[in-house]
């Protein structure tokens, strides 16, 4: 069985200390500053071995982030929280507020909890009715119009033959207009 792919080979990595693998990296890219055939994105032409046309590289950057890691050096920012600058809303209280969150959260705009959800639900009269079930047939002043419903209605037999005759009439008509259409052209 052949396959589609070239043969290789696979090692499984080795762990390594830190301070050998920060040698190493320290190195390498010491390396690049001089030899450009060691940046990722060289490219080998016939003259030799050419850096493409910017020498930044993201790759690069990302192994100077790592090296500088490795020495020890914190890159994340800083983030100074203070735990008396944040709220503690109503009802979460574990007893070390000292009461006055409250009259915070009042302060700083927030609403009552309770009070929103009065706000939000919907009282009864307030909104009218969108169905017109309740009308009697009397206060309608429809005049004879087939209304489509979405409710299946069980058409009697005569029904069924009615309708049968009104499309064949329907049919019959749009083949004669058609047919003078098509003889005054």
């Amino acid at each position: 069985m052949t396959s589609a792919f070239p043969p290789h080979r696979s090692t499984p990595s080795i762990p390594m200390p830190p301070a050998q693998a920060l040698k190493f990296l320290q190195k390498y890219l010491s390396d690049t500053k001089t030899t450009p055939y060691l940046l990722p994105n060289a490219r080998l032409e016939p003259t030799g071995p050419t850096v493409g046309s910017s020498t930044s590289s993201v790759t690069i950057h990302n192994l100077q982030r790592v090296e500088a890691g490795l020495r020890g050096e914190w890159l994340a920012p800083i983030l100074d929280l203070e735990e008396t600058a944040v709220p503690i809303a109503q009802g979460m209280d574990d007893g070390t507020n000292t009461g006055d969150g409250a009259d915070q959260m009042q302060a700083e705009g927030w609403q009552d909890l309770e009070e929103y959800q009065r706000e939000q639900s919907i009282e009864e009269g307030d909104v009218r009715p969108r169905s017109t079930a309740h009308r009697q047939e009397d206060d309608l002043e429809i005049p004879d119009v087939v209304v489509a419903t979405t409710s299946k209605v069980k058409l009697t037999e005569e029904d069924k033959a009615k309708r049968k005759a009104e499309k064949k009439l329907r049919l019959k008509k749009e083949k004669k207009q058609k047919g003078q259409k098509e003889a005054t052209q």
